[in-house]
């Protein structure tokens, strides 16, 4: 981090003169502090540090102090000094100091976090303890690390929502007619973040932010219960299964920025059916740690999102009873937020919203005498005909508040949206009652929950480069 002192006031670290005093009186109770050194060559070494305040006119800097008792634990306390007594015979400096704060003083900044930062200044702090070495102390600027983290290590948020085979009912209609659960939905992985930030005079000039999925995995399976009529019902629901702040996680530098991160997790479902069904359907979805996020707050052109055609999809349908039809769409929708306070000057949250995916299975009874899934002898003359599709998407939504400044407003992008088929299946299924004079149903796809759009064309794009799955031509009727 490098800051900026107001009105080009010189900055001097206390710890610069760590190893060289005797005692260090930071009380401040009568208005002073007084450095005692432990040798007259520490008390000349100081002296040639004060040389530059001497030389000006106001003598007035900031002393950035660390010493225990000069602040909180593990925290720098700025105090402005206004004088400065020299007493050689005690080989001791009296300083007429007065207590300030970081919100008054850190209203110019640059501020890099996370591994490898997007962008780097000029010169890097060798860490110690919560603080660090500083290793250029210059008129008006000062290039430290502060608050309970260092800045410079990378910032991971672990994610860790819902369990395997846990059961969770999404929706139950009121006349029992039909129901789903969530019979094994769960996000795991982490998420890493780097950022670059630069205010002046308080007012924010840019903030950019990437986040990095690493072994990000999702899965959804859903458990589809139906009892109804003959005559068609459509039914659309969602439902939050978890919101929650990450705990431990996070970066602050005390009295200027904060970092923090919520996460949340979606499921939701639309379904047309009709007859009765028992079915179970899904898939598994995982990111690659290759993949990337880059929001840039001042400029929505210049967000973006690479590396996310390695993602994975795997499937899994079962069929235990299907009298009719049933057209099922359901999405798993995990979302973190990163929450940016910086204070004196205002928030910032960017949302990273992920659909992996939206899943659309269009099931339908058929009968065919020769064989409803093989013309082999004995094949079963009944049977469940399955069209299935993928649909993933990718967005940011920038909500920021800087109070009377409305020079940067919010915004949301939409930064990847692709559909991929999942190919068609046939399963052989004894379903009393279906022969021919019933024949085989004809159904049209559910509209998919969120108001995303179907797709009832006939499809012969397969996955885009480096997605895996079932990838062949379907066509719906």
């Amino acid at each position: 981090m490098t800051l900026y002192a107001p009105d080009g006031l010189p900055i001097i670290l206390m710890e610069r003169f760590e190893g060289l005093t005797a005692a260090v009186d930071c009380k401040g109770d009568d208005g002073t502090m007084s450095l005692t050194f432990n040798s007259i060559e520490a008390y000349d070494y100081a002296l040639k540090t004060w040389q530059i305040i001497n030389e000006d006119d106001d003598k007035q800097f900031l002393l950035i102090a660390n010493h225990d008792g000069c602040g909180a634990d593990d925290e720098r306390q700025p105090y402005k000094v206004s004088t400065v007594t020299e007493d050689a015979a005690d080989r001791t400096i009296i300083m007429a100091t007065s207590i300030t704060q970081w919100s008054e003083v850190a209203g110019t900044y640059d501020l890099d976090f996370g591994q490898a930062a997007i962008r780097q200044p000029p010169q890097r702090v060798r860490p110690r303890g919560f603080w660090g070495d500083i290793v250029n102390v210059g008129k008006g600027a000062l290039e430290a690390a502060q608050g309970n983290a260092d800045l410079s290590k990378s910032v991971n948020f672990a994610v860790a929502v819902g369990q395997p085979g846990q059961k969770t009912n999404i929706y139950t209609d009121d006349k029992g007619r039909f129901s789903i659960d969530c019979i094994d939905c769960y996000i795991t992985g982490s998420w890493q973040v780097q950022g670059h930030i630069v205010v002046q005079g308080f007012a924010l000039q840019d903030l950019t932010l990437e986040a990095a999925p690493q072994d990000f995995k999702a899965k959804l399976e859903l458990e589809a219960t139906v009892t109804s009529s003959k005559e068609p019902d459509t039914l659309q629901s969602s439902k939050e299964i978890f919101s929650a702040p990450i705990p431990g996680a996070g970066i602050s530098v005390t009295g200027i920025f904060k970092l923090g991160a919520t996460v949340s997790y979606d499921v939701g479902t639309s379904a047309t059916f009709a007859g009765t069904a028992t079915a179970d359907f899904g898939l598994s979805a995982s990111l690659p740690n290759g993949a990337k996020v880059v929001a840039d707050v001042n400029n929505p052109s210049d967000s973006s999102a690479t590396g996310w055609t390695g993602s994975s999809l795997t499937p899994n349908f079962q069929v235990t009873k299907l009298s009719a039809s049933l057209t099922l769409a359901a999405f798993s929708q995990p979302k973190i937020a990163f929450g940016v306070e910086l204070v004196e000057v205002g928030n910032v949250d960017i949302a990273v919203t992920m659909k992996l995916p939206e899943i659309s299975s269009t099931l339908s009874a058929d009968y065919d005498a020769q064989g409803v899934c093989s013309q082999a002898a004995g094949a079963s003359k009944t049977g469940v005909k399955l069209e299935n599709k993928a649909d993933e998407s990718l967005s940011l939504q920038i909500d920021v508040d800087l109070g009377d400044d409305n020079s940067k407003p919010s915004w949301s992008k939409t930064l990847l949206d692709f559909s991929q088929p999942l190919g068609s299946e046939c399963i052989p299924l004894n379903i009393p009652g279906l022969g021919p004079a019933s024949g085989g149903t004809s159904t049209t796809s559910a509209k998919p929950p969120s108001g995303t759009g179907s797709d009832t064309t006939t499809s012969t794009t397969c996955a885009p480069p480096g997605k895996t799955g079932i990838c062949q031509s379907t066509s719906k009727t």
